[in-house]
This record gives C-alpha cells, sequence and structure tokens, in this order.
C-alpha cells in the first residue's frame, strides 16, 4: 500500500507554506534511502535470481495497477511482493524491488522526479524497517511453517507501515501547513487493518515461493486481486465521505457569511 506502498499526495507540487523545509526533507528521505541501496547492493548474491526476478515483475504488475485514493494518492498491493522479498532475502530484497515499485508508479502517473525520488526513499525506508524487525523475531521463511511467523509478519508490515506513512505524512503536512498527527490521521488511520491482511499474504507468499518456486505467484494472485478491489470500496467510500464532509463545511460558512 506505495503503499508500499503509499504515496505521497503532494511531494513539491508548486508553492509550498513550507517550501525549503519540504524540499530538504525530500533531499534527506531520498539520501538514506541511496545509502541503503548501496548497502542492500553490498549484500546481494545469486542465491534464489529466478524467486526475486519474480517478485520484481510482481512488484512492477501490482503498482501498474496502484488504487487511486485522493487527488494524487494512490495505494497498491505491490507491498506485499517487497515484504516477500524482504523476508527472503533481507535489505537487499528490498533495494531490488523499491526502484521498481517507483519506476512503475512514474510510468503509471508521470509524476514530478522529486516525488518519485521521494517515494523511493520512503519505500526503501519502510522496507528496511521491515526486514529489522521480521529478523528480531530470529525466524526466517527457510525452515518455519505459517504458524510460527504469522506475529512476526503481522509486526514487520505494521513497522512497514508505520515508517511509510509517517514519511509521507511528514511531507504532506509541510506542504499544506497542518499537523502531522491530523493528515495521518485522515488519511492513513484507516489502512491499519489492510496493512496487516497486506503482511499475512506478503509472508504467505515468500513462503509458497521458498516452497514450489515461482508458479506459486499465481496462487497469490486471487487475493490480491480481492485485496485490491476492497481498497477501492474502501477509498471510494472515503472519497464520498470527504466530499459530503465539505459540503457540510461550505453550507456552514455560507450560513454564517449571510
Amino acid at each position: 500500500m506505495n503503499e508500499n506502498t503509499i504515496e505521497s499526495r503532494s511531494a513539491v507540487r508548486g508553492p509550498s507554506k513550507n517550501a525549503s523545509l519540504l524540499k530538504l526533507y525530500v533531499a534527506l528521505v531520498a539520501i538514506a534511502g541511496a545509502g541503503l541501496l548501496i548497502a542492500g547492493v553490498t549484500q546481494a548474491t545469486s542465491q534464489d535470481a529466478i524467486v526475486l526476478g519474480a517478485l520484481v515483475l510482481a512488484c512492477a504488475g501490482a503498482e501498474l495497477f496502484a488504487v487511486k485514493l485522493f487527488a494524487e494518492s494512490h495505494v497498491s498491493v505491490s507491498g506485499a511482493a517487497m515484504m516477500a522479498a524482504g523476508a527472503i532475502f533481507g535489505l537487499w530484497g528490498i533495494v531490488f524491488t523499491a526502484p521498481v515499485i517507483t519506476i512503475a508508479g512514474q510510468a503509471r502517473d508521470r509524476y514530478a522526479i522529486s516525488k518519485s525520488i521521494f517515494n523511493f526513499g520512503s519505500l526503501t525506508l519502510a522496507g528496511a524497517a521491515y526486514v529489522a524487525v521480521f529478523r528480531q523475531f530470529e525466524t526466517g521463511v527457510g525452515g518455519s511453517g505459517f504458524s510460527d511467523i504469522l506475529m512476526p509478519a503481522v509486526v514487520a508490515g505494521m513497522a512497514n507501515m508505520a515508517v511509510n506513512s509517517t514519511l509521507v505524512a511528514g511531507a504532506i503536512s509541510l506542504d499544506e501547513g497542518s499537523s502531522i498527527i491530523r493528515v495521518w490521521r485522515g488519511n492513513f488511520l484507516w489502512l491499519v487493518p489492510q496493512y496487516a491482511v497486506l503482511g499475512l499474504v506478503g509472508i504467505g507468499l515468500a513462503l509458497a515461493l521458498m516452497s514450489f518456486g515461482v508458479w506459486s505467484l499465481f496462487l497469490f494472485a486471487l487475493p490480491l486481486v480481492s485485496l485490491s478491489e476492497a481498497l477501492h470500496t474502501r477509498a471510494e467510500a472515503m472519497r464520498m465521505r470527504n466530499r459530503a464532509l465539505e459540503a457540510i463545511a461550505s453550507v456552514q460558512d455560507h450560513r454564517r457569511a449571510a
């Protein structure tokens, strides 16, 4: 969800109330992501290159069909594939999938370069958080059953969502001059249950890939499509709610003016 993948709603999209701070913020997030990219590439091996390649393609495909939330915000199930890559390969799995998600998002919506750079940084940092938390449980996908890594997968998925959504909320709050807490609650709180499900799907995908090979990707196509449709339905409900609130506020303002 760019999501993993959640994506910034307003990364440098014109005059901002804190333009200089926003540019510095975007630069710092991008630099941190680039540092992790270098660190991850140095850890890369040829182990299961076909599996990683399949996950990279899955990330690209899922991101191209991301669900639109608000005017300039999308969420996709590509996060499940990125989490699976992180669970199997660690940090270098993240740094191979995060850039692909960013490029696919850019191809889909033709973002400003600054926004794509920010999205890359936030995705990489969130993916690194997933790997760090998942590995704190001293478990792995190699010899563990689904029940053994269910809780680590959910907790790590929540860590991914927390880092990604907080970074994006920070960019939006700087751009709009509003409270980061209010921005986060208004835009991302409703995604918490979906990310729990996404974490489970991601670890299930990782286990299936390690046990049955790349063909198991097709087994997860239906639940991922279903999750994407659920996000679309919820997003549409959120848009209708926001339009209703705006209409009510407009009527109240008109009455006060009268």
